[in-house]
């Protein structure tokens, strides 16, 4: 009775770890999408030597594959209007931008994965399409319209700080740079912050 006693409690002591770690998800599995705001300086495409700044929102889904590396891949746009006077003439311009960004980023976490805050790097390649269009008021026959697109390295730092669970709080800094041609330093580097909030599903 007593050999039959313990190797039912053997048994039982090496099957209770085993069902725990299977219905609890470990965190490098966890599949998370974010909300965000973004504010962008010194904007690509524009070479007129000024430092333009532009609100927008973006959208975020990223997938761990380890508990300290991640992939996400982003979504923000960004649109601009100006009006440009001359003192000289009757005419006045009106000039619209928008700005389309997708991210891919590998995301490497410095810190332990299981703080409540923790450190993030980021890095990969941004695409930027921009669409511009130049109208005159009165009309006139030198409206323009332009299209460009271009890839940019992208680097920076993040930090996450757990709200819940399955609720984080984002901050991302970002230093993007043009990797084929460059025409002057507005055009070469532009800057990418972000404040969002992250939801982790599992």
């Amino acid at each position: 009775m007593l050999p039959h006693l313990l190797l039912t409690t053997g048994v039982l002591g090496t099957l209770l770890p085993l069902a725990s770690s299977a219905q609890v998800a470990p965190a490098s599995s966890r599949f998370y999408v974010g909300v965000g705001a973004n504010l962008l300086s010194n904007l690509p495409f524009l070479d007129r030597g000024i430092v333009p700044s532009s609100f927008g929102p973006s959208l975020m889904v990223g997938l761990p594959f380890t508990p300290r590396w991640a992939l996400q891949v982003g979504f923000s746009y960004h649109g601009k209007r100006e009006m440009i006077a001359n003192p000289n003439s009757a005419v006045e311009a009106t000039v619209r931008t928008k700005y389309f960004l997708v991210p891919a980023l590998l995301r490497y976490t410095v810190t332990e994965p299981a703080n409540p805050v923790q450190f993030d790097l980021l890095g990969g390649a941004t695409l930027v399409h921009a669409k511009g269009r130049t109208t005159f008021s009165p009309p006139s026959n030198n409206e323009s319209t332009l299209s460009d697109t271009r890839f940019n390295l992208t680097l920076g730092p993040a930090v996450r700080a757990a709200i819940s669970s399955h609720l984080d709080l984002t901050v991302n800094g970002l230093v993007s740079m043009r990797v084929d041609e460059v025409y002057n330093f507005s055009d070469r580097f532009f800057l990418n912050t972000s404040l969002g909030l992250n939801y982790k599903f599992g």
